[in-house]
C-alpha cells in the first residue's frame, strides 16, 4: 500500500511523516522537501499469534509513504506555480494535513484549499488529453477510444462542478480506462486534523466536530496530535510505554490512522502461522480463498484445494490446531470462501 502524505506549508505533514516513519527528517518551512519511507503495519494480532507459534521470522505487512512537495496554498489561483511530483500520482491515496494548532488556524479553509488544488491539477491533465484524444480518433479512427474520451468528459464536467472524480461513482469498466491517468482527486483520502498537545483530551469531541467531512468511500477522517507522535516515535520501545501511560494513550494515535487507511482502501488482512514465519497479508476487501492464497504465491491459487480457517480470536483462545478441531472452530472452506479481516488459514494445494 502507497500513501502519499501532503498538506499546506507548516501544517505539521512532515511531523506526521516522521511519527509514522520513526525518520528524523528537518521540519519547519520545507515544502519544496520530498522523503520517503516503508515502514511494518503494526498489528497487535500477528504479535499476538507469533507469541504461541515462536516462529522464526514475523513478517508485518507494509506501507509506503511519500512526503511530498507540491502544493501552494493559492487555490484555484495557483495554476501558474502549481508543480505536482510525478510520484504523487503513484500513491493509491492520500494523507491531508490540516493546520489544527496554530493560532487563527482554520482547517477548513485548508481543507478546500488543498481540494481545489487538486482539482485544478486533474484539470490540467484533462485539458491537455481530452484535446489530444479528441485528434486521435479523428485522424485514425481508432472508435474503440471513444469510450474512454467519454469517460474523461464525465470527469471534466464533474471538475468544472468542483466535485472529486472520486464522486462518479465509476464502474469497474470505466475506472480500468483512465487509471492510467492517474487523477488526484481520485484516490482516498485520510483528512488528518494535526492538533495542538493541549487538545489531545478533546480528540474525541474534535472527531465529532469534523465528522461532517466523512464521504463514504472517498473520505475519512483523523484527529491526531503530530508533535506527540513524532516525539512517541523516537523514544525506546520502554520508555515509550511509559510516555503513552503517562499521556493515559493506549496505542499511538498514527496506528490507527494507519488502520483506517487500509480500510478506506479496501483491504483486510489475513495470517498465515507455522513454525518458519507468522505473517500478515493484504488483500482487497471480498476476495475469495484462491485469490488470497495467490497473495501467499501463484502456485497456490493455481492448485488451490481448500482453505483451513480460523478466526483470530479463536485461535487466541484454542492455541493449536488440534484444540481447534476439537472445538470445530477450524473451518473447511472451498473457492467460493470469502476471507475475514483477521482470518488465520492454512492453504492446501496441489501443482
Amino acid at each position: 500500500m502507497k500513501l502519499g502524505i501532503i498538506g499546506l506549508p507548516q501544517s505539521g505533514k512532515t511531523t506526521l511523516f516522521n511519527a509514522v516513519s520513526g525518520l528524523k527528517e528537518a521540519v519547519g518551512d520545507y515544502s519544496r522537501a520530498v522523503h520517503r519511507a516503508v515502514i511494518k503495519v503494526p498489528d497487535e494480532r500477528l504479535d499476538n499469534l507469533a507469541l504461541i507459534a515462536n516462529p522464526a521470522k514475523v513478517t508485518h505487512a507494509e506501507i509506503e509513504f511519500l512526503d511530498a512537495a507540491g502544493f501552494s496554498g493559492k487555490g484555484k489561483e495557483s495554476r501558474s506555480d502549481l508543480e505536482i511530483t510525478p510520484e504523487l500520482r503513484l500513491m493509491e491515496a492520500l494523507v491531508l494535513v490540516l493546520d489544527t494548532f496554530s493560532p487563527g488556524a482554520d482547517p477548513e479553509r485548508d481543507l478546500r484549499i488543498l481540494q481545489d488544488e487538486m482539482i485544478l491539477a486533474d484539470m490540467m491533465v484533462l485539458e491537455n488529453n481530452i484535446d489530444k484524444l479528441s485528434r486521435v480518433i479523428k485522424l485514425t479512427g481508432r472508435m474503440e477510444r471513444a469510450r474512454e474520451l467519454e469517460v474523461l468528459q464525465r470527469c471534466q464536467q464533474a471538475l468544472e462542478e468542483n466535485r472529486p472524480i472520486a464522486e462518479l461513482k465509476l464502474s469497474e469498466e470505466e475506472d480500468k480506462l483512465i487509471r492510467g491517468y492517474a487523477f488526484l482527486s481520485k484516490k482516498p483520502q485520510l483528512a488528518v486534523f494535526n492538533i495542538s498537545e493541549d487538545n489531545i483530551p478533546n480528540i474525541e469531541s474534535l472527531t465529532e466536530k469534523y465528522a461532517a467531512h466523512v464521504r463514504p468511500e472517498v473520505r475519512d477522517i483523523a484527529v491526531v496530535c503530530g508533535k506527540i507522535e513524532m516525539e512517541i516515535s523516537q523514544l525506546a520501545e520502554e520508555e515509550r510505554s511509559e510516555f503513552l501511560k503517562d499521556l493515559g494513550i493506549e496505542r499511538p494515535a498514527v496506528e490507527k490512522f494507519i488502520r483506517q487507511s487500509f480500510s478506506l482502501l479496501g483491504l483486510i488482512s489475513f495470517f498465515t502461522l507455522g513454525t518458519p514465519e507468522a505473517r500478515a497479508w493484504t488483500i482487497p476487501r471480498g476476495s475469495t480463498a484462491p485469490k488470497a492464497a495467490g497473495a501467499v504465491h501463484t502456485d497456490f491459487e493455481r492448485g488451490f484445494i481448500r482453505a483451513e480457517v480460523a478466526s483470530y480470536e479463536d485461535y487466541m483462545t484454542h492455541k493449536t490446531l488440534p484444540a481447534l478441531k476439537a472445538s470445530a472452530k477450524l473451518h473447511i472452506e472451498g473457492k467460493d470462501y470469502i476471507v475475514q479481516d483477521g482470518d488465520v488459514i492454512l492453504f492446501r494445494f496441489n501443482v
